[in-house]
């Protein structure tokens, strides 16, 4: 009887290994939903991995899984890194390896102590007033006949999981701006501190008012610096520190950078010596009128908060073009604190 159960195992292996040979070496899973908002604000966000516990269905399975960022913050080679001690959650790792503004992020997958290859594809395409996403996974087992039982399974063990994703998705992209930041040119720069004369005021929030403001507080730091014998030692910048729509006012600092050394002013002590902000920064640059610096913010902000970043301080703006230059020539770079 021992040598018949012997026999029968051996037989029921050949077979599982034989059909494990037979099972297809690779498997794929794909579901899709629509966002409303722009490409470009779901690219973002689906570019990097500072969003990624806001979304994944499997970021509370274990509150006490270890995480970490790693690599660039968002592009090629961003990386994210997770440990659980739960078995179900495990290990393991996920890479952006492809970045194609604004219609496709790749990623690729490691679960620690499993050899298949796997790799996770986010496709966007413009749909209505909103952008389509296609989420797909394909996993290639190679010779591993566990990977390949388990490729059997995937639609029904991961399927559920992909649609809770996707819904929980939507819901957090559109909490963020619906502002369409594709046509914006940003950069990251890091700032060192420079010295300045300031002014703080006060206004109104109409335009008119605060561009008045703004003239009386440059005109009075020019006239100061100029009592002192002290000459600009770049372009003014303004400083929007407090917006109050609901009681109308607008706080701000009116600011030209000075040469290294600038006494406090004799002659006028309204006007202050200070430092202009270090860190990082985004900086975006706007051309034309500046009636358009509203707008153009906004979409800074908006990328911002795609990305992931946390604000830092006030935002400002800084005049590059000559106070008489007008229309389209009017050049100004807006910059957003940021960590």
């Amino acid at each position: 009887m021992f040598h018949g159960l012997l026999i029968g195992f051996a037989a029921l292996v050949v077979a599982i290994v034989a059909i494990g040979f037979m099972l297809p070496d690779s498997a794929r899973l794909e579901r899709s939903i629509v966002i409303e908002r722009p490409p470009a604000t779901v690219f973002t966000v689906l570019d990097g991995f500072r969003h990624l516990e806001a979304w994944s269905p499997w970021a509370k399975l274990d509150p006490d899984m270890k995480t970490k960022l790693e690599g660039p913050i968002n592009g090629v080679g961003a990386r994210f890194v997770w440990t659980s001690e739960i078995e179900s959650v495990g290990s393991g790792s996920q890479e952006i390896i492809e970045s194609v503004p604004y219609s496709r992020v790749s990623v690729h997958v490691v679960f620690s102590g499993m050899d298949a290859q796997n790799t996770t594809q986010f496709e966007l395409t413009p749909e209505g007033t909103g952008t389509r996403v296609l989420w797909q996974h394909e996993s290639t087992f190679g010779s591993s006949l566990l990977a390949r039982y388990f490729g059997l399974m995937l639609e029904r063990m991961v399927g559920p999981d992909y649609e809770r994703g996707l819904a929980q998705l939507k819901a957090h992209v559109e909490s963020l701006p619906d502002a369409d930041f594709a046509d914006l040119p940003v950069e990251r720069v890091d700032l060192v501190a420079k010295p300045i004369a300031y002014i703080s005021g006060r206004s109104g929030t109409q335009p008119v008012a605060i561009a008045q403001a703004y003239e009386r507080a440059y005109a009075q730091i020019t006239a100061a610096l100029s009592r002192d014998g002290v000459k600009p030692s770049g372009p003014p910048l303004a400083i929007g520190r407090k917006w109050d729509a609901e009681k109308g006012v607008y706080e701000f600092d009116a600011a030209i950078p000075v040469p290294a050394g600038t006494a406090q002013p004799r002659t006028d002590r309204n006007v202050k010596i200070g430092q202009s902000y270090a860190g990082l920064a985004l900086r975006s640059v706007h051309r034309g009128p500046h009636d358009g610096l509203s707008t153009h913010l906004q979409k800074l902000m908006a990328y911002k908060q795609a990305v992931g970043f946390e604000t830092n301080g006030p935002p400002w703006d800084v005049y590059v073009s000559n106070a008489s230059t007008s229309g389209a020539g009017q050049v100004t770079e807006t910059y957003v604190p940021v960590r």
